[in-house]
Formats: structure tokens, C-alpha cells, sequence
């Protein structure tokens, strides 16, 4: 009997053993459901659902739309947020979103709870959508309108597929602002001398006013925005000088600190119509379904002097020339991207707004050794599209060339991390163009 009893609890050691030895997988499977597959959340704009397109957050003031690119309210004033979103999928689905309050930095949620942002309960249904009509490819348009936060900072959407908060569709930031540190700006020629023709150097200053912050330079965080793009931006480092009674921050550098690539003009396409072929389309293909768009062969850009034309920065905007309620009666089309560049090792990607600037497998173009083009198709739903080339870690724009004289646009926002609060505020925050503040 005790030589059983001491078996048993030799048995019982090992599998506990065992058991803490077994890693854990930062994903998770239903365990009723071993091929369910959930991702983990990612604190950026992404879509984790292949089925989910033009994921929005368009931006009003009263009832006047402001924006569809650059989610920034400020806090107190008549502005809002709309979620809008299309499902290619012919059942509705329940959807829900939830808001989390984010450090600074986006590494993750903040230590508030909900009630302390929000006036409401942290689950919301998603109940505005409608069928698209009369489109080869059918899809559920949603829409959401964003409720009012409490307090100031970083701010992550995220929907779900019902109530199973693991089902992740998608997730969207946005930013709210508290008008209490007024900033003055400049773009200025590079100090260093080899960046001159390609770089655009900012400088700037913050005000406090009122607020009284003992060691701005450890408390206070500026962060710069080149076309609301994350890809193109920095992290300023400590200011060169405080002055007036610490509230008074200087963000002046010499060598390169706060120095952006001026990058090129984008390149763009029309889609708005399959009547005629629009600006930057070769050839349309109306009996594929979905609908095939070819668009024309882009060279590289670097070697050749800088144009000048009127862009968006990088947006893209739908519309349908032939219809009123693009929304719904917009399709979709499998667009191909093509580019005439000698391969090469490091792999080369399409970007812009409308994919997030992600640098990942859906926009990572391929080479035809047959043609000697890359190419890359993405389906995409009618409007018009601005996009560039890049090569990932390439420090330089190889394919599109950086020029000083590029039309680009700025955003600085001030973070203010107190030691009293479980949060970082966001107290300022300004835009601009590159062109006005020189």
C-alpha cells in the first residue's frame, strides 16, 4: 500500500511538471473547436478578417464632414467619429465594438477602466448596415457612430464577431486632444548638408501655459507625423532647451534628429467608372467577376527629376461617377499593380491609406521572371487611390526618390504623462503644411 501511494505521487509530480513545462501560445484556440483560429489583438489600423474592406473612420464636425484620414478630435468640442465598414459576406452578421484608452507609445491598453472614459457600458452593438445593390460582388456595408470619450489620449477601437471577444474583426486608433499647450512650427532646409535636396527638417516649440509639470523634460513626449502616416514618424527626443519657468520647450536639432525623407508626389489611379478607362487604368475587364482592373506599368522615379502635381498625400476617397449612393451601389474590383524595376533581393510593396501602409504578404509585390514586372493584385472597392513603391528598411526611397520640394503634411502631438494619473493625456496638437510653414 505505501509503495503504491508513493507511485501515485511520483505519477502525479511528473504530469504536474509537464504541465507548467508546456508553452504558452499567445494565440488561442476554441477548445471546442480545434481549427477556430483567434488572433491576437495588435494596437494599430488593421483589419483581421480577409472579408472586411474599406475600413474608415470619417471624421465630423457638427453634421459637416471633416476627414476619412486623419482621426483627431478635440476634446469637449461638437466633433465625432464614424465607423464605417464593408462585410463581403451575404448574412449579417452581430457585431459589437468596445473602446480602450492606450499609453502613449500604443504598447498597450492604459490603466484606466472604462467607466472612468466613457459615460456608457463597454460593449456596443453595431446596428447600422444595409446590402450593396446592383454590384457583381456583394457585400454588407456598417456603420457606427462613435461615442463621446471622457478624457483625453490614445484610443483603440475594437469589433468583434458577437459576443466572443476573442472573434477579432478589426481595430482602428484615434486620438483626443486637449487645447492646453499651444506649439509653433517651422520646416526648414536640413542642417545636415548631404539631406538638403531630400529632406524636410522640422522644428518647433511647445507652450504649457497653465499646466504645471515639474520636469517637462521627462514628463512631456513630442511626436511627429509625417501625412498621418505611422511609417514616417518620430519620437522627439528631450527638448534642447526649457525655458520660462519649464514652460517653455524648444525642439531645435543639428544633426538630423527630427529630419524627415521628403519623399515623392504619389502616384494615383482612378476606379470611379467601368465606362471608360480613368486616370492611370490600361485595361478593364467587366465579364471577370469581380470586375478586373489593369492598371498602367509605373517606372521608378528616383533618377528622374521632381513634378510637381496636387496629391492627396496618400488617401484614397470612394465614389462612383455614375451613381449617388456610393456606399452601397459601389463594387469591387481586382485591381493589378504593376512596377518595371530590376529585381532584387529585398522584397518591394504597395502602399497607401487604403492598406493601412501595412508591409506584409497581401502587399508585397511579385516578380514575373516572364514579363521581368512586378505585379500585385488587391481587391479594392471604386474610387480614387493614391499609392507609392517601397522597399522595406530601405532608408532611402529607392523607386520613388525623396525631394525637399514634395508637398507634405505635418502633425505634432503633445503627450504629458503625470506621475499623479494612471494615463497619458494628450494636451496639444497641431497640422500643418510643409509649404505654409516655411
Amino acid at each position: 500500500m505505501k509503495l503504491n501511494l508513493k507511485i501515485l505521487i511520483t505519477v502525479l509530480g511528473i504530469a504536474f511538471l509537464l504541465f507548467r513545462c508546456v508553452p504558452v501560445n499567445q494565440s488561442t484556440y476554441d477548445n471546442s473547436n480545434t481549427n477556430r483560429y483567434y488572433p491576437d489583438l495588435k494596437y494599430i489600423n488593421t483589419s483581421y478578417k480577409e472579408q472586411i474592406r474599406t475600413v474608415q473612420l470619417v471624421k465630423f464636425r457638427a453634421s459637416q464632414m471633416i476627414s476619412t484620414n486623419n482621426p483627431v478630435l478635440e476634446l469637449g468640442k461638437n466633433e465625432r467619429l464614424v465607423l464605417t465598414f464593408d462585410d463581403i459576406n451575404d448574412q449579417q452578421q452581430q457585431y459589437f465594438a468596445k473602446i480602450y484608452h492606450c499609453n502613449k507609445d500604443w504598447s498597450g491598453k492604459s490603466n484606466l477602466q472604462a467607466m472612468d472614459y466613457l459615460e456608457e457600458f463597454n460593449q456596443f452593438p453595431i446596428r447600422e448596415f444595409e446590402f450593396s445593390f446592383d454590384t457583381k460582388l456583394g457585400y454588407i456595408h456598417y456603420e457606427w457612430m462613435v461615442p463621446e470619450v471622457k478624457l483625453s489620449g490614445n484610443y483603440l477601437i475594437v469589433v468583434n464577431n458577437g459576443n466572443d471577444e476573442r472573434d477579432i474583426v478589426l481595430s482602428e486608433r484615434f486620438m483626443v486632444y486637449e487645447n492646453k499647450a499651444g506649439i509653433n512650427y517651422k520646416i526648414s532646409t536640413p542642417n545636415v548638408v548631404t539631406k538638403r535636396r531630400t529632406h524636410q527638417e522640422l522644428e518647433f516649440e511647445v507652450g504649457l501655459g497653465n499646466i504645471n509639470i515639474l520636469n517637462p523634460a521627462t514628463d512631456i513626449q513630442a511626436v511627429i507625423r509625417q501625412n498621418s502616416n505611422w511609417i514616417y514618424s518620430k519620437v522627439a527626443p528631450d527638448p534642447l532647451r526649457i525655458s520660462n519657468g519649464n514652460n517653455q520647450l524648444t525642439y531645435k536639432f543639428y544633426n538630423g534628429e527630427l529630419t524627415f525623407p521628403g519623399n515623392n508626389e504619389y502616384r494615383f489611379f482612378d476606379i470611379s467608372t467601368v465606362n471608360f478607362k480613368g486616370n492611370g487604368v490600361t485595361n478593364i475587364n467587366k465579364e471577370s467577376n469581380p470586375i478586373s482592373i489593369t492598371l498602367n506599368i509605373d517606372q521608378e522615379r528616383n533618377s528622374q527629376a521632381y513634378r510637381e502635381w496636387q496629391d492627396r498625400n496618400g488617401t484614397f476617397a470612394i465614389g462612383n461617377r455614375e451613381r449617388q449612393n456610393t456606399a452601397l451601389v459601389s463594387d469591387y474590383f481586382l485591381t493589378e499593380f504593376r512596377l518595371e524595376y530590376p529585381r532584387i533581393e529585398e522584397e518591394i510593396y504597395v502602399v497607401g491609406e487604403f492598406n493601412n501602409w501595412h508591409l506584409n504578404n497581401d502587399s508585397r509585390m511579385k516578380f514575373n521572371p516572364n514579363t521581368g514586372i512586378y505585379y500585385n493584385n488587391i481587391l479594392l472597392k471604386q474610387g480614387y487611390y493614391e499609392y507609392s513603391y517601397l522597399i522595406k528598411n530601405d532608408k532611402t526611397t529607392s523607386i520613388e526618390g525623396d525631394f525637399y520640394a514634395t508637398e507634405n503634411d505635418y502633425d505634432i502631438l503633445i503627450y504629458y504623462h503625470s506621475p499623479q494619473l494612471r494615463y497619458d493625456r494628450l494636451i496639444g496638437y497641431t497640422q500643418f503644411n510643409s509649404r505654409a510653414a516655411q
